[in-house]
């Protein structure tokens, strides 16, 4: 037995003596599998089309559900009243007329805005001596137009100005950002009160076209009426026919379950599909949250703050 011992210890040692400063075998490596893509399951494909076609069938279904709306579309109010489409201008030739004219100022800045103090090459140079020629031809057409002397006397002195400063421009070749600047900020009264003329147009006639309207309604028909406005996306709440329809409708934050404005979709087919989006979300919103305005922001809007603020969070 103790020679076995021996035997055993002395083996060991020999292994230990020959292995002394030698690097231990490494393992054999396991073959890396590259991870596997998961994909949807058809199955869940099918159940998320399905709920897509319930959700437009129900849009739609919105829609037929609201008896009378008014589309701000152009230069037009859109009246849908009982599968009846009436379309009336309210956009007429004085608000177009009066902000062309202010337009002249935001073209002499478009146009010599880029590299201020530089030389203007050639297809500026063209295109400020033809703008010329258009400054001149308009300020002898609104003489023509009717205006009241005052505003008349406004149109002249918004596109002389602009005339004086483009011959200016011209002769020098080249402009400077302040020089540009001065011009802009001495035509800003004229302009703005331009802008302020137009409006006014724009909504008394809106105005007077509404109360016409509402003459034909059912007090349910009015209180019922909702009104779809598309803009562009800076405009919001701002936007004229916004402030003008939230002041009659009593909807204080501008945007509301009355008035809805639909950013850039200038197509009335889908500015109404957005109608129905909001409608028909507002429902959803009562059900699950009990908040009408819930599903307007992003579903995962909550989620998406808790994931940031992990993903931030100190070490």
């Amino acid at each position: 037995m103790l020679a076995r011992w021996m035997i055993a210890i002395l083996v060991a040692g020999s292994i230990s003596l020959a292995s002394h400063g030698e690097r231990p075998a490494e393992k054999p490596k396991a073959t890396e599998q590259p991870t596997a893509v998961r994909q949807v399951p058809a199955e869940v494909e099918a159940l998320n089309a399905a709920m897509r076609k319930f959700y437009a069938n129900a849009r739609t279904r919105e829609l037929t559900a609201i008896p009378v709306v008014i589309v701000v579309s152009g230069n037009d109010l859109v009246l849908l009243k009982n599968g009846k489409r009436t379309v009336v201008s309210v956009i007429l030739a004085e608000y177009h007329t009066l902000k062309s004219i202010a337009h002249s100022t935001v073209a002499l800045f478009t146009l010599l805005t880029h590299e201020p103090g530089e030389p203007l090459d050639a297809e500026r140079v063209k295109a400020l001596a033809e703008f010329q020629k258009l400054l001149v031809a308009a300020s002898l057409a609104v003489e023509k137009f009717g205006f009241d002397p005052d505003t008349l006397v406004r149109q002249k002195r918004i596109l002389t100005r602009a005339t004086e400063f483009a011959t200016k421009v011209s002769e020098a070749g080249k402009v400077s950002a302040d020089d540009l600047a001065k011009f802009c900020r001495a035509s800003r009264t004229d302009v703005v009160a331009n802008g302020a003329a137009a409006a006014r147009a724009q909504l008394i006639t809106t105005h007077k076209q509404v109360m016409e309207w509402k003459k034909d309604m059912t007090a349910a028909e009015w209180a019922a009426l909702t009104v779809v406005i598309p803009g562009n996306q800076t405009a919001r709440v701002e936007n004229a026919p916004v402030q003008y329809f939230a002041r009659l409708f009593g909807e204080t934050p501008g945007e509301g379950r009355r008035v809805v404005y639909t950013e850039s979709l200038w197509e009335e087919d889908k500015a109404l599909a957005q109608l129905g989006t909001l409608r028909l979300d507002g429902k959803l919103s009562v059900a699950v949250f009990g908040d009408p305005y819930r599903m307007y922001r992003d579903f995962v809007a909550d989620g998406a703050r808790v994931a940031i603020d992990e993903i931030f969070a100190a070490p």
